[in-house]
């Protein structure tokens, strides 16, 4: 019985589809289940004012999108893809995070354009907004990225308070299925340079206390850490990036952003993020 569960919003774009061919790839390595999700998206305040939605959606149009939805599903199972459909109304976000608990989900897939300038600051994209909200993992892909190929996995992360739990695990259990090695990356900033020896002990205990076989580690000088990991992958041949969030809201995101948000619109490889348990 598959007991691995992979979620994807999708809105039939080229992003979806793209999330969807890399769904795919992990699901066979996996033994996992796909469910893709259709958000029919409702306004704000219809949905504050009326929780149950029954009196305030025009009907019509609901059942039309979702005939239109179902539609391109049945497509999608006559072309030979196995996946569970699901439609749901409401907020996207919302639903997203409501689903994802209603099918124990472990991992959720979105495709992101990225976003740059001023508006990605005061409003987020949506795929941010994901990743900020949501209680499980969730992998971004830009346009043209892939999980066809998982050699080199890069592990970003504070190694003295990681902690144990299953996000661990996951990406233990993705790097175990493609026969990857684990890259531990510690950006080192101005001033960090008298703890490197302090810090690498501290890398190889978390290697050693959550039993990483095929690892490495990795030092990368940088003025901050969003752009020493992004300057890292272009020097090296790093195929998942893996990043805790905090999840922040509030005036503290919208001045500064966690560092995990601003690799969703930036990074150039896929990017799995996770909060702590």
């Amino acid at each position: 019985m598959k007991t691995f569960n992979i979620l994807i919003p999708t809105d039939f774009s080229a992003e979806s589809e793209q999330a969807f061919q890399s769904a795919i790839v992990l699901a066979k390595n996996l033994d996992a289940n796909i469910h893709l999700l259709h958000v029919i998206q409702a306004n704000d305040a219809i949905i504050a004012e009326n929780p149950d939605l029954s009196e305030a959606v025009d009907l019509v149009a609901f059942h039309k999108k979702e005939a239109n939805a179902i539609q391109k599903f049945n497509a999608l199972k006559e072309a030979g893809l196995d996946f569970e459909p699901h439609v749901k109304i409401g907020l996207l976000t919302k639903e997203i995070n409501k689903t994802s608990r209603e099918l124990n989900a472990n991992l959720v897939i979105m495709g992101t354009k990225g976003s740059s300038g001023f508006m990605e600051k005061i409003s987020g994209s949506e795929a941010q907004h994901v990743v900020r909200q949501l209680e499980v993992p969730v992998l971004t892909l830009r346009p043209g990225t892939s999980l066809n190929e998982l050699k080199n996995i890069l592990l970003v992360a504070d190694y003295e308070h990681f902690g144990k739990g299953e996000q661990i695990n996951m990406i233990k259990q993705i790097a175990d299925a493609f026969d990857s090695t684990i890259h531990l990356l510690q950006i080192l900033k101005e001033g960090d340079e008298p703890y490197a020896d302090e810090i690498l002990e501290q890398m190889k205990f978390f290697a050693k206390e959550h039993q990483l076989v095929k690892f490495e580690t990795h030092f990368y000088r940088d003025k901050k850490i969003a752009e020493g990991v992004r300057n890292f992958n272009k020097e090296a041949e790093m195929d998942l990036v893996c990043i805790r969030t905090h999840g922040r809201k509030g005036i503290s995101h919208l001045l500064f952003g966690s560092i995990a948000e601003r690799l969703v619109n930036h990074c150039l490889k896929p990017l799995l993020t996770f909060h702590l348990k």
